[in-house]
């Protein structure tokens, strides 16, 4: 089957996958239960929520504005942050072919002219963070399934065992895009062509940027998932959930990477899946680990409209068509 039909059978099968996991977690959890833990939450600590994660967002748009003048593309950063909101906005709420990625790099490529340069420091930014992300989730797990600091959080052993192999794993692909320069010298006459092709432009974009450049932006991305998985846990203190803050920093992150798998949209149905495991290991019911699952992600659907104000009010352009020629 050509790439074309793959890719259309792609979009209803991520939906279905989604609304079938999720469907079958609300049924065994109590829809009524779910429900009543939704209307209890706090108002105040909500907005708090909010604003954690609206300050996050803020963060990565400065970070972006970094690498974006290590490759020699300075810009306002006001302009950058808003291009960043309508970048989630259309991850959020427009078409699944039409990716907020693409988004950033067709407005910055618009304006700079360099489409490539432009997708060099997006994928700059998405390696950084989730660098940060794995190391958040290996140095939690190690934390939470030893006891070190009181009493063992996680004690399901494949519980342990899937997070450690997806950490594990997302600290590898990260390390070798890093060493992609080095792979190739040494294995590039020897791998295949549709190997070769990604490493040769992960090197090339490698390149463009600094060492510093790229340990500020790791910085930056500990401070942005700091905000992250605060959020969620005034989330949880919103809804009067009494679990370990520990447990967030490994929860959310790896909700984060195993979102990254394909079949999911938007991590529905991955997130409740893993808030109700890991939740379920400190006590917290199944019906509580969703409806936290919920609120966490009606704020950050909140948070992406913010870029549709700025499309209305500020008039950034997003012309599907453009997109998809230009996306990565």
């Amino acid at each position: 089957m050509k790439l074309k039909s793959w890719r259309r059978l792609l979009t209803p099968l991520r939906f279905i996958v989604s609304g079938a996991l999720l469907a079958y977690l609300v049924w065994q959890a109590d829809p009524a239960t779910i429900l009543d833990t939704w209307r209890n939450a706090s108002p105040l600590l909500l907005v708090l929520a909010f604003l954690m994660q609206v300050s996050g967002q803020l963060v990565s748009a400065f970070k972006w504005q970094g690498l974006l003048r290590a490759a020699g593309q300075p810009y306002p950063y006001l302009w950058l942050a808003g291009v960043y909101f309508v970048g989630q906005f259309a991850g959020n709420f427009l078409p699944t072919t039409v990716g907020g990625d693409a988004v950033r790099i067709v407005q910055v490529g618009r304006r700079g002219g360099s489409y490539a340069s432009a997708g060099a420091t997006v994928f700059m930014e998405r390696l950084t963070g989730f660098l940060a992300l794995s190391l958040i989730a290996a140095i939690a797990l190690l934390i939470a399934s030893s006891g070190w600091l009181g009493a063992q959080l996680v004690t399901t052993p494949w519980i342990i065992a899937v997070t450690g192999l997806f950490s594990m794993a997302a600290i590898v692909a990260v390390v070798a895009s890093f060493n992609a320069p080095r792979i190739l010298i040494l294995f590039g006459f020897w791998l295949p062509s549709r190997a070769r092709a990604p490493l040769e432009k992960v090197a090339a974009t490698l390149s463009n940027f600094a060492p510093g450049a790229i340990a500020r932006a790791v910085g930056l991305s500990l401070v942005f998932h700091s905000f992250w998985i605060g959020s969620h846990l005034v989330c949880g203190l919103a809804l009067s959930i009494d679990a370990p803050s520990l447990i967030y920093a490994l929860m959310v992150p790896i909700t984060d990477i195993v979102g990254l798998i394909p079949i999911f949209v938007n991590n529905v149905g991955a997130r409740d899946l893993v808030f109700t495991l890991y939740l379920g290991q400190v006590g917290i019911p199944a019906a509580t680990a969703i409806a936290l699952a919920f609120v966490a992600f009606t704020i950050r659907l909140c948070v992406s409209s913010i870029g549709g104000l700025v499309m209305l009010l500020g008039g950034i352009d997003v012309r599907t068509s453009e997109i998809r020629q230009n996306s990565l």
